[in-house]
């Protein structure tokens, strides 16, 4: 497909892409080669902006690095940014659920999401807190949020509801009434819904009404782990092998 150049951060093509930054809408940007690479390779990218010529059969913008730096991030961007169309969401139907509760950093929710895609996490239910699909949240999930099914929800007790009715087991974080990550053995419970909290205020009291059960990991030294380490050592634990099916 034919390159076409453009030299001003005023264009509207810019602009429109521009508009997209905040991930907010039905389409989102992401940054970088390996980013961009990844969103080719899973059919969500629309159009591609960069500095030197890049082989691809989408929309291809040549731009100065001036227009790169208002649409990226990062201090020292790479030289191309992709806009991509958000994928519709499909029914929670995989065996692994992670459903996240208010979770407000956007470095926390794509390390929570990058964690998902590794053990096997393959819906991801996001009730309030930040967006995915924000450029922190991307640079922090290297991208995993292209290999999974993720929910943004304005009404989790209803999908917990559902989640229940289809014989998910409910587990969540609590400090309270929990029960030892090495005492929890859920060998006999096929389908597990993982739930972790808000960074400051944990699980919400709606929330952790609904759960069958909530469990702590032991640790020595220090009091509180980080939410995206939390998660990633229970997804962990949790995983149902085998992974790559």
């Amino acid at each position: 497909m034919n390159e076409e150049i453009i030299t001003s951060k005023d264009n509207a093509k810019v602009k429109r892409a521009y508009s997209f930054k905040d991930g907010k809408g039905d389409f989102f940007l992401v940054e970088g080669f390996h980013l961009c690479e990844m969103a080719l390779k899973s059919h969500d990218a629309t159009e591609i902006f960069s500095i030197n010529p890049y082989s691809c059969l989408l929309p291809h913008y040549l731009v100065s690095e001036e227009i790169i730096k208002k649409l990226a991030t990062s201090k020292n961007p790479e030289g191309i940014v992709a806009i991509c169309q958000k994928k519709k969401t499909k029914p929670l139907t995989s065996d692994r659920i992670l459903f996240l509760d208010g979770v407000s950093d956007p470095g926390n929710i794509g390390t929570l999401l990058r964690g998902a895609l590794a053990f096997g996490f393959k819906d991801v239910v996001i009730a309030s807190g930040a967006t995915p699909y924000s450029s922190r949240a991307l640079l922090a999930s290297q991208g995993a949020i292209f290999g999974l099914n993720v929910i943004e929800s304005k009404d989790p007790l209803s999908i917990l509801n559902s989640l229940h009715t289809s014989g998910y087991f409910l587990l969540g974080t609590d400090l309270k009434s929990s029960v030892p990550l090495s005492t929890m053995n859920l060998d006999n419970e096929t389908k597990l819904c993982l739930i972790l909290g808000n960074e400051a205020r944990g699980v919400s009291h709606d929330v952790l009404a609904k759960m069958d059960a909530s469990v702590r990991i032991e640790m020595g030294g220090i009091d509180s782990l980080n939410v995206a380490m939390a998660g990633s050592i229970l997804m962990y634990k949790y995983q149902k092998l085998p992974l790559n099916k």
